[in-house]
């Protein structure tokens, strides 16, 4: 996609993101969060993606899909353009991903990303270790310059 269009479409997410959080009087689409747009080559579709806490992301599609003419309008006013996009909202399924991928690997398989704690339990492996009474020394030995 050309600089162009990520930018358009980096502005219509803000805007978007502000329609549904502050603008709309609708309390669940204050719990949906616009994660990206993605534009059609003319410009005439715009597919947006959102998340949505788990169980509620089918209800709150249905009534974005509904919304959608009230929602276009008041992109309208937000951005002064020629057409506006006919907009089809999704799921973002890239969170289901991740969901699915830490599923998979149980905590404290030893896998990356994981250390051994003092106690013999799997904790993230931290970038300063605060078990020498709170010092707050690095991970690495110092090199004297």
């Amino acid at each position: 996609m050309s600089y162009r269009l990520e930018k358009f479409a980096s502005t219509m997410q803000q805007a978007l993101g502000e329609i549904l959080n502050q603008e709309s009087l609708n309390p669940d689409f204050k719990r949906a969060s616009v994660v990206r747009v993605q534009l059609g080559r003319d410009l005439k579709r715009a597919t947006v993606f959102i998340a949505s806490p788990a169980g509620a992301e089918e209800a709150i599609l249905k009534q974005l899909a509904g919304a959608a003419g009230f929602i276009k309008k008041q992109l309208g006013r937000k951005m002064i353009l020629r057409h506006m996009p006919e907009l089809d909202f999704a799921r973002d399924t890239a969170l289901d991903l991740e969901r699915k991928i830490l599923g998979l690997s149980p905590q404290g398989d030893g896998g990356p990303g994981t250390a051994q704690s003092p106690k013999g339990t799997a904790a993230r492996s931290p970038l300063i270790s605060l078990g020498d009474g709170g010092q707050g020394t690095a991970d690495h030995e110092d090199t004297d310059r």
